[in-house]
C-alpha cells in the first residue's frame, strides 16, 4: 500500500463530513423559506445516527454515507436558524420605524463616522414588542449627534437602549440618534474589558511620540485583533499592498503564541505532558483575546488537534486537521459558510498545507527560498479568485509583496505579543519594542509597494466561471493523481479569464448610463472612444466594481458635483485604479475641506485638477463640458445649491447634468441659462422639490434619468416628480425600479434601456 493511498483512505471520512457540511450549511443559508420545526430537529438527528453507523463501519463506510451525515447535520441546524435569519431580514426592511430594546456588551473602541461614533458590540439580548429578537452577530452599534468621546461606554460596559436596526442580516447595524436613550449599566463583560484595558496599557505605552503610537496601534491589531484603533487610511493603505491579511489574527500569530508558550515552559524545564497541556490550554485563549475571529478559532482549533493528538501519541495528517476544523466550524455555526473570513482561511490553509510542498520541491533553490516564493504564489492564485468574488479587486504585485512577509511578520507579531504582555509591567520595555515594531512594518511597508502601484478592479466572475473554479479547486485539494489535473485546470481557467480581461476590448456605444449605486450619484457617460463619470456614489468601491464589466482602461474625465459622501466617496477609488486624464471640479470644492481625501488621491496619481466655474467649457475628443453653475462669486450658503450643472455636448444630443440643485437654483438656471438637452438628469436623486416644472419646460428633454439608489433612506424618487414628468409625457429610468439603466443613441435617436 502506497503513501498516497493510505492518506486518501485516511482522510476519505473527513472530506465526506465536510463537503457534506459545506453544502448542507450554503443551502441552509440561501433558502428563500422556512420549513416545518420539527423536520430541522429530523435531519440533526438523522444526521448524528448516520454518523455513529458511517463511524462503526469505519473505513469500510461509503463516502455517500460520510457526505450525508455531514449535510444532515449541518443543514438541520443552519434551517433551524434561519427563522430567526428571516425574522432579522423582515427587522431590517421596516428600518427605522421599528425601535428594539437592546441589552449589549460593546467588544471594541470608537471611531467616529460622518453621522456619529461607531463600535462593534455583541447583542445579550433584545426584545421587539415584547418578542424576542433572533440572535444578532457581529453588530455595530451607531451614537448620533455631537458627543465628547469621553461619555462614550468602554470595551467590556454593558449599556441598554432603544436602537433601530438597519444593514444586513450578515452585519446589522445598531442604530440611535442620541446618547441618552443608551445608558451604560453596573455590568462588566470580562474578556472585552480585558481587550481594551491591554490596548489603552499598550497605547499608553507609546506616549507621545509618533512613531510609538503608530507602532502600538499595529500592536494592538496584531496581538488583539483590535484593527478598529488603527486609522482608515491605514487600513485602506495595508488593503491595497495586499497585506491586508498580516492585521487578521491567523495561523501564524497562533504559532508564535504556541511556540513563545513551549519555549518558555521548556527553559522552565516543565515535561512535555505539562507543556501540551499548557498549550493546549494557551490556544483558545489567545483566540478569545484576539477577538475569535474565524481565522483565529480556526487556527486555535487546527492547534489544538495537533497538540492534542501528539498528547495521546497519535500523529495526524495536515489536511486532517484543515477538514475536522472546518468541519466543527461549520457544525457549531452554519452561517460561517457565507463570511468571507471562512471561506478566505480555509481555503488558503488546505491549499498550503496541499501544494505548498510540492512546489517547493520543483523549485530548484535552497528550501527556505523555494518554500518563500512557493507559499505566496499557491496562496495568490488560491484567493485570487475569492478576493475578486466579494471585494472585487486584484494586486498582481501582492505575490511580490508577501515574498518577505513570512520572513518579517514573525518577528513583528513576537514583538506585538511581547509588547502587549509587557506594556502592564513595564512602559519602558514595552516602548523599546514598539521601537522593534516600527523598524519591522516600515519594512513590511516597504514590501508592499508593488500591490500599492497595481491595484485593478476585475469584472464579476460569470456563475459558470465560478462553478468551474470551485470544481476545479476541490479535485486539486483531494489527494491522488487527479489533483495535479484539477490543478492545472484551475490555474488555466483562472489565466484565460484574466487573459481575456486585459487583452480583449468591449464595445461601447455613445450612451448615458446610471450606475445602481446603493446611494447617491455615479453616472457613465460614453461617446465614441470618449469616457467619463459624474460622481461615485457613496461606497468607496462599488462604481468602480460596476464599472469593471465595461474595462473602461481610461477616463478622459471625472466630474466631482460638489462635496457630499454619497456623491464623491467613490471617486478616490476610481482614481487609483483607473487611468483618469482631469478631475474637474467646481472652484469652491478645490479648497473645501470635505474634498480634501478626493484631491490628495488625484495628485497622488498624476491625475490633472481642473477648477470650474459658471461659463468654463472643457473640449474632449468627440464631447464637450459647459459648465452653468456655480458662479465664480456670490455662491449659496447651502452646498447642494452650489453643485455643478454642466451640459454634456455631443455630435449626437445634449444631457444635462444637474446634481443636487434644489427648485430655487432650478428656476434661476431656466430663467437665464439655455438648458435645452435630449436627456435630464434629475436633481437631487427625485426628491419632492426637485424637477420642477420650470425645470422640465426649459430643457425641451425628450427622456430623463432619475440617480436614486436602491438603499436611500428618502424613497426617492417622490410620486410628485414622477406625476410631473408623466404629464409631459417624458419617459424616465431609475436604478431604484430598473437596476443599471440609461439612454443610448441608437438608429439616429436617443432610446431608454432597459
Amino acid at each position: 500500500m502506497t503513501g498516497g493511498s493510505s492518506e486518501s483512505r485516511a482522510l476519505k471520512p473527513l472530506w465526506g463530513l465536510t463537503l457534506g457540511a459545506a453544502a448542507g450549511s450554503g443551502i441552509a443559508v440561501a433558502v428563500p423559506t422556512v420549513g416545518p420545526g420539527p423536520l430541522h430537529l429530523m435531519m440533526v438527528v438523522a444526521g448524528t445516527l448516520l454518523f455513529a453507523i458511517a463511524v462503526c463501519q469505519g473505513q469500510h463506510a461509503p463516502i455517500v454515507l460520510w457526505l450525508t451525515a455531514g449535510f444532515a447535520m449541518a443543514g438541520g441546524h443552519g434551517l433551524h436558524t434561519a427563522a430567526g435569519r428571516h425574522e432579522l431580514a423582515h427587522l431590517i426592511d421596516l428600518d427605522d420605524r421599528v425601535w428594539i430594546r437592546a441589552r449589549l456588551v460593546v467588544t471594541e473602541g470608537w471611531t467616529e463616522g460622518r453621522w456619529g461614533w461607531r463600535a462593534r458590540v455583541r447583542v445579550l439580548d433584545a426584545q421587539h414588542a415584547h418578542v424576542r429578537v433572533p440572535k444578532l452577530r457581529r453588530c455595530r452599534l451607531e451614537i448620533r449627534g455631537n458627543l465628547n468621546p469621553g461619555e462614550l461606554p468602554r470595551p467590556g460596559d454593558v449599556v441598554t437602549g432603544l436602537v433601530s436596526i438597519r444593514g444586513s442580516p450578515g452585519s446589522p447595524l445598531l442604530v440611535t440618534n442620541s446618547r441618552r436613550t443608551i445608558k451604560t449599566t453596573s455590568e462588566v463583560q470580562p474578556l472585552p474589558a480585558l481587550r481594551g484595558l491591554l490596548a489603552n496599557e499598550i497605547l499608553g505605552s507609546a506616549g507621545t511620540d509618533a512613531d510609538r503610537i503608530r507602532s502600538a496601534e499595529l500592536a494592538a491589531a496584531l496581538s488583539l485583533g483590535r484593527r478598529d484603533l488603527l486609522p482608515p487610511t491605514r487600513r485602506e493603505d495595508w488593503r491595497r499592498s495586499g497585506l491586508a491579511h498580516v492585521l487578521a489574527v491567523s495561523g501564524l500569530h497562533v504559532g508564535l503564541v504556541a511556540g513563545m508558550t513551549w519555549l518558555l515552559l521548556s527553559v522552565g524545564g516543565a515535561s512535555p505532558t505539562t507543556t501540551r497541556i499548557v498549550i493546549l490550554i494557551a490556544l483558545p485563549t489567545y483566540a478569545l483575546l484576539a477577538g475569535a475571529s474565524p481565522s483565529a478559532v480556526r487556527a486555535a482549533l487546527m492547534g489544538s488537534i495537533f497538540v492534542g493528538a501528539r498528547l495521546l501519541g497519535r500523529a495526524i495528517v495536515p489536511m486532517a486537521a484543515v477538514l475536522l476544523a472546518a468541519f466543527l466550524l461549520l457544525l457549531s455555526d452554519p452561517s460561517l459558510i457565507a463570511e468571507v473570513s471562512f471561506q478566505l482561511t480555509v481555503l488558503l490553509t488546505a491549499a498550503l498545507v496541499r501544494w505548498a510542498p510540492s512546489l517547493s520541491a520543483t523549485i530548484p533553490l535552497p528550501r527556505w527560498l523555494a518554500a518563500a516564493i512557493a507559499v505566496p504564489v499557491i496562496a495568490q492564485f488560491a484567493a485570487a479568485p475569492l478576493v475578486a468574488l466579494h471585494f472585487g479587486t486584484a494586486i498582481p504585485g501582492a505575490a511580490a509583496a508577501n515574498f518577505l512577509v513570512p520572513w518579517l511578520l514573525g518577528p513583528v507579531v513576537l514583538c506585538s505579543v511581547a509588547a502587549t504582555a509587557v506594556a502592564p509591567l513595564s512602559s519602558a520595555a514595552a516602548g523599546w519594542l514598539l521601537d522593534l515594531i516600527d523598524l519591522g512594518s516600515q519594512t513590511l511597508w516597504i514590501a508592499g509597494t508593488p500591490g500599492r502601484s497595481a491595484e485593478l478592479i476585475p469584472p464579476p466572475l460569470p456563475i459558470g466561471l465560478l462553478a468551474c473554479l470551485v470544481i476545479f479547486g476541490l479535485v486539486a485539494l483531494l489527494p491522488g493523481r487527479p489533483a495535479k489535473a484539477g490543478a492545472v485546470a484551475y490555474t488555466a481557467t483562472v489565466a484565460a479569464f484574466a487573459l481575456w480581461w486585459l487583452v480583449i476590448p468591449p464595445s461601447i456605444e455613445t450612451e448615458v448610463e446610471l450606475l445602481p449605486v446603493s446611494h447617491g450619484l455615479a453616472l457613465r457617460i460614453s461617446s465614441e472612444e470618449t469616457h467619463m463619470l459624474m460622481d461615485g456614489g457613496g461606497s468607496r468601491r462599488e462604481a468602480a466594481q460596476l464599472l469593471a464589466p465595461i474595462r473602461i482602461r481610461r477616463l478622459a474625465a471625472v466630474i466631482a458635483s460638489h462635496g457630499d459622501e454619497d456623491h464623491i466617496a467613490g471617486l478616490t477609488t476610481i482614481l487609483r485604479t483607473t487611468d483618469v486624464d482631469a478631475l474637474v471640479v467646481p472652484a469652491w470644492l478645490a479648497t473645501s475641506r470635505e474634498a480634501v481625501p478626493l484631491l490628495r488621491a488625484a495628485r497622488r496619481n498624476d491625475v490633472r485638477i481642473v477648477p470650474v466655474v459658471r461659463g468654463s467649457r472643457l473640449d474632449l475628443d468627440g464631447a464637450a463640458i459647459e459648465v452653468l453653475w456655480p458662479p465664480s462669486n456670490d455662491l449659496p450658503a447651502d452646498e447642494n445649491e452650489r453643485s455643478l450643472v454642466a451640459r454634456l455636448v455631443t455630435d449626437r444630443g445634449e444631457v444635462l447634468l444637474t446634481a443636487d440643485i434644489g427648485d430655487a437654483i432650478e428656476r434661476r438656471l431656466a430663467a437665464t441659462t439655455d438648458l435645452e438637452c435630449s436627456v435630464v438628469i434629475i436633481p437631487h436623486h427625485g426628491s419632492r422639490h426637485s424637477a420642477s416644472p420650470a425645470l422640465l419646460d426649459a430643457t425641451t428633454a425628450r427622456f430623463a434619468l432619475i440617480p436614486a439608489g436602491p438603499e436611500n433612506l428618502h424613497h426617492h424618487p417622490h410620486p410628485e416628480v414622477i406625476e410631473r414628468l408623466d404629464e409631459r409625457r417624458i419617459p424616465f429610468r431609475t436604478p431604484i425600479r430598473d437596476g443599471r439603466c440609461g439612454a443610448r443613441w441608437k438608429d439616429g435617436q436617443w432610446r431608454l434601456y432597459p
